[in-house]
């Protein structure tokens, strides 16, 4: 008798749980439209100024000196809250907020970490990405505008994977001294890989191509290697014509192209006209990604972004960065 009365007690604590969870569900669901984004402003309380977290999505980086740790105060982290809601609502992407990160200067009041983001084709981030809201804004409306219309139009195949990194406290370059990149504020992404939804790869480091510094050092040693041949020619010439050894020097160096002249040839503008279809692809979603955020660099910049775009939404007084 006992077993059966324990038994019809646990079914109907079961019960009551399922409908518990059940009830929470539905009137939490409502909560993330945009008309009722005011549930945020209590967010302040789980997520605490003195809570901290370090966070580090993948990118490589040297350790900031510890200092003082300056706690992110509640009307700051509740208006960056609130601002964050309000921006990425009408988007359709799965994230959720983080605690606050605060490391030294480095860190965001109210980090997200991103997991997917697309609305006609779902674009999953490997691994998910901790960046603040404004940069989420800013990478689905390129997404949609730029990388999902040039992938279809050079593959047939849409984005479905990207490979990249956000978050690090450390300077530019991980320069000892040098002043904090926007990696450290979550306001950035480094992507070297683009994964197609047939799972094609398309990679900076193949799929760029010779960059304008590659082929004006091909150009230059062409022109050498070219004049170095003239001047061999020209010797054998004059030594079987008995020319003097003072005119074969001045010959010679008639031939070879001085310091400004190679200099000012090496500068001159090179066609860029990549063959394959994944150069041409990176290069039309670098140059529209300049429309949309403040710095783009990638391997037309220096030989550190090679292998990578950088995107951030630095606040630029002067014109916006886009190599």
């Amino acid at each position: 008798m006992d077993q059966i009365e324990n038994s019809r007690f646990s079914t109907v604590v079961s019960v009551i749980a399922v409908c518990g969870f059940g009830l929470l569900a539905a009137m939490t669901l409502p909560l993330w439209s945009r008309a009722n984004i005011a549930w945020l402003e209590h967010l302040e309380v789980w997520l605490s100024p003195k809570k901290e977290t370090s966070v580090n999505s993948g990118s490589s980086a040297q350790p900031i000196p510890e200092t003082a740790v300056v706690a992110w105060s509640e009307a700051e982290i509740k208006a960056a809250l609130m601002e964050c809601v309000q921006s990425v609502a009408p988007l359709t992407a799965d994230l959720e907020p983080i605690a606050p990160i605060r490391r030294g200067e480095c860190g965001n009041p109210a980090p997200v970490l991103l997991r997917s983001i697309g609305s006609r084709d779902r674009v999953a981030l490997d691994p998910p990405l901790v960046m603040n809201c404004p940069m989420v804004v800013a990478l689905h409306r390129w997404l949609e505008e730029a990388v999902q219309p040039a992938a279809r139009e050079e593959f047939g195949s849409p984005v479905s994977r990207i490979i990249g990194s956000t978050y690090a406290c450390r300077s530019v370059y991980n320069l000892p001294n040098g002043h904090l990149s926007q990696h450290a504020f979550a306001n950035a992404l480094d992507l070297p890989m683009f994964v197609l939804a047939d799972r094609r790869k398309v990679d900076l480091t193949r799929g760029w191509g010779p960059t304008q510094r590659d082929l004006i050092a091909e150009t230059n040693t062409k022109r050498i290697s070219l004049a170095a041949r003239k001047t061999d020619s020209q010797k054998k010439t004059d030594s079987g014509n008995n020319v003097s050894a003072t005119d074969v020097v001045k010959v010679s160096t008639s031939q070879v192209p001085n310091a400004g002249e190679t200099e000012a040839q090496g500068k001159a503008p090179v066609a860029d006209l990549p063959a394959s279809a994944e150069a041409k692809f990176l290069r039309i979603v670098q140059k529209r990604a300049c429309a949309i955020f403040s710095t783009v660099l990638g391997p037309e910049a220096n030989d550190e972004h090679r292998t990578h775009l950088h995107l951030d939404l630095q606040d630029r007084k002067s014109l916006n960065v886009c190599k």
